[in-house]
Parts: structure tokens; sequence; C-alpha cells
């Protein structure tokens, strides 16, 4: 299942968070060598704040299996503090319609089949926050390799915010991600999967009884 950890929930939710940070440090740190903070075995960076949003796949409620951050631009963003040059249209970058996805990782030694199955979720839930919050666009920027394979091939579809450039190894480009019931819709029916993903644990939160409706 997909659990939305943020501040409200984080007592409940703290092993689970110290899990996503664990996984990142084996994603970035271990794997890609990021320059970024490292604390006893966890990756963190200046966007992990109040008001981050945790999407965290788990079977568990212990171990991160996989993990994307959500942030609100207005706040702050890495796309407008860093790589602003990757998209044309700066309005995005503090915009309270507008959010940044950063982080998304799934731990390497897991099942191609269960892998694709967090992919398929996640692509899901992230449509569900975004429908859930009322967000307009969620944005980021990733190896076009990377993108292709989490977001396009579940079905969701992008807007290219700017060039391509080469970043490191890799060819990166910053894209948006439209936050429609009708992408909703399409991803539901590419993936088949038709039961809400994305859980929340406050109760009086009306964003936890948010019920899927189609759109034709």
């Amino acid at each position: 299942m997909i659990t939305c950890i943020t501040y409200k929930n984080l007592s409940e939710y703290g092993d689970l968070l110290y899990s996503s940070f664990k996984l990142r440090h084996e994603c970035f740190i271990e794997r890609q060598s990021y320059n970024v903070n490292v604390y006893q075995g966890m990756e963190f960076d200046q966007y992990d704040t109040p008001a981050a949003a945790y999407l965290v796949y788990h079977e568990d409620r212990k171990e991160a299996l996989g993990v994307n951050r959500l942030t609100p631009t207005s706040i702050n963003g890495m796309l407008h503090d860093i790589w602003p040059n990757l998209v044309n249209d700066k309005s995005l970058l503090k915009n309270s319609h507008v959010w940044e996805g950063t982080r998304y990782c799934i731990n390497k030694s897991l099942s191609s089949d269960l892998r694709q199955k967090i992919i398929n979720e996640m692509a899901i839930a992230y449509l569900e926050f975004g429908l859930d919050h009322q967000i307009k666009k969620i944005i980021g920027m990733m190896p076009t390799y990377i993108y292709r394979s989490v977001f396009e091939k579940p079905g969701i579809e992008m807007d290219y915010l700017g060039p391509i450039e080469k970043i490191g190894r890799h060819n990166i480009r910053a894209v948006a991600i439209p936050v429609e019931e009708k992408q909703l819709y399409n991803v539901r029916t590419k993936t088949g999967i038709w039961g809400r993903i994305l859980h929340y644990t406050d109760v009086n939160n009306m964003e936890s009884n948010r019920e899927y409706r189609q759109v034709a």
C-alpha cells in the first residue's frame, strides 16, 4: 500500500519515514553518489521540511520499498533554486497550484513484477494526491529514460517544460504532470488498477475520504 506521511501523522509512521530516508541513501548516495547530506545512513536535504508530503509504498508499516517526496512550490523547490534553466515558463516555479516531485526511488532488490506494481501504484497515488489537494500540475526533473518508465509507461501524459540538458552522466529534462480526473482514469484503464491507492490516516481530513469518480 501507499501511505501519505506528513508532520500530522509522523508519530504513527516514524519508523516508515526513517526507512524512507535509508532507502534514499541506498539509491542516491550508494548507487548514484549524490553530494548531499547524510546522517546515520539516511539521506536528506533542505526540502525535507514540515511542508513535505511523502508517498511511501510499504507492506508492513516499517520498511519503505518505494518513496517519493512532494513539496509545494509556493514554499520552496529544487527546480526554482538550482535548475531554473530547465523550465521555460518560470511562473510554474512559485505557484500555489503547482507542487514538485523529487527523490523518487524504489528498492532495487525487488522482483521486476513488484517494482512494476510499485511504479503503477505510485503513478496513481501522484494523481490522487494532486486531485485531493486541488493541485493543477506536479513538476520535476529526471533522466529521460527514467520518466519514460515510471510515468509514461503507466499511462501518464506529461508536458515538457524546457530543453534536455546533460547533467553528469544523464540526459535530464523537466516535465509537468497535469493533474486531471481524465488523466487518472486513463492510468487506471492502462494499469487495470481501479481501487483507491493513496491512504491517509487522519479520519477528519476530507482528503482521506475522497472517492474516485470515473470520467469517460
